[in-house]
């Protein structure tokens, strides 16, 4: 079975809660879904899933051990750190500070609040996304997580880190990412952005997801530059693809491009977009599902033209600084009390 392949073994050190954390050489190797701790003739089975809470430690930016229901695990930092990597969003962290620290305050909304915090391990800063436990059905926490981990390899969804979880609340560890000012873009950073996102609703669509809430919002930019999409809280996992549904994210691409040109009316005849732009929004927001472009089309259509959709998505023909001078960034002042 697949399942039963060894992805990495290493020696630790094993202590037990009740034993008063004597210490006993052992042999840990973990699976897909399992880690394995052998103690002499024992072996210890546990499930990786969310249910399972671990906590790390670590001191001068390395691991040191790991602590999970009665057990206590020392082991070399590199052997815990690829642990770490193979656990990332598929079980449940608690001790958010024993991690990162430097907790900044972005932005505090009804429902979470968004924070800037550093990571004691690599010195990076990431993003984090705070919910309260009292919100986790309306949210859907762990549908969240279960549809980001699906999409976490595509470039244009946001990299989820970590998965934290505290006496009352739930933390989302992101990649760096950055809002963008969007009253200065020019016709060819917006070519960018439209590609960039419909690329990701072609993933969303593949993978029988949809979003609800595609909107300028829920576009932000990472370090490349390249556009990803958050907000899934407003997302859901579909037991089969839907045409209906794959229509009204293609309509609300539409309604985004026309925002992005500045336009406050769909009606085409104030609308001037270049490069056949008039006909990819009109194909976008069609209301008649037949007569509505696909997404291939959407993708291949001549508004595209500076781009070459057979090489990595983004690439243009044309040199054009992909949006460097229009990123901006919320100003991130002195750290703040928070709940973290």
């Amino acid at each position: 079975m697949i399942d039963m392949e060894i992805i990495h073994a290493f020696q630790c050190l094993i202590s037990f809660q009740q034993q008063d954390h004597h210490q006993h050489k052992a042999h840990l190797q973990y699976t897909t879904n399992k880690i394995n701790l052998i103690l002499n003739t024992q072996c210890f089975e546990i499930e990786i899933s969310y249910k399972l809470k671990l906590k790390w430690k670590c001191q001068e930016s390395k691991l040191t051990s790991i602590h999970f229901q009665q057990f206590t695990i020392q082991a070399e930092n590199e052997d815990l750190l690829k642990l770490k990597k193979h656990l990332d969003c598929s079980t449940t962290y608690i001790g958010i500070r024993e991690i990162y620290d430097n907790v900044i305050l972005i932005q505090q909304a009804d429902f979470a609040k968004i924070c800037s915090l550093k990571n004691k391990l690599d010195g990076k800063k990431y993003f984090c996304k705070c919910y309260k436990k009292a919100e986790v059905e309306k949210y859907k926490i762990y549908e969240q997580l279960v549809i980001q981990r699906k999409l976490g390899d595509f470039k244009n969804v946001a990299q989820i880190i970590d998965f934290y979880e505290s006496s009352n609340s739930y933390y989302f560890i992101y990649e760096q990412m950055k809002r963008i000012h969007y009253h200065s873009l020019s016709h060819e950073d917006i070519q960018s952005m439209m590609f960039d996102i419909l690329c990701c609703v072609k993933m969303l669509i593949v993978n029988h997801v949809f979003h609800a809430q595609i909107n300028l919002t829920n576009i932000v930019m990472d370090k490349d530059m390249n556009c990803k999409l958050v907000g899934f809280e407003h997302a859901e996992l579909l037991n089969e693809e839907s045409a209906l549904q794959n229509s009204l994210m293609l309509t609300m691409v539409g309604h985004l491009m026309v925002k992005l040109y500045q336009y406050n009316s769909i009606n085409k005849e104030q609308i001037s977009i270049p490069d056949y732009g008039n006909s990819l929004v009109q194909g976008l927001l069609q209301t008649d599902l037949d007569q509505q472009i696909n997404i291939e089309q959407a993708l291949s259509h001549e508004y595209f033209e500076y781009f070459d959709y057979n090489s990595s998505p983004m690439m243009q023909k044309q040199i054009v600084p992909k949006l460097k001078s229009f990123i901006t960034q919320q100003s991130l002042s002195s750290p703040i009390e928070t709940n973290i």
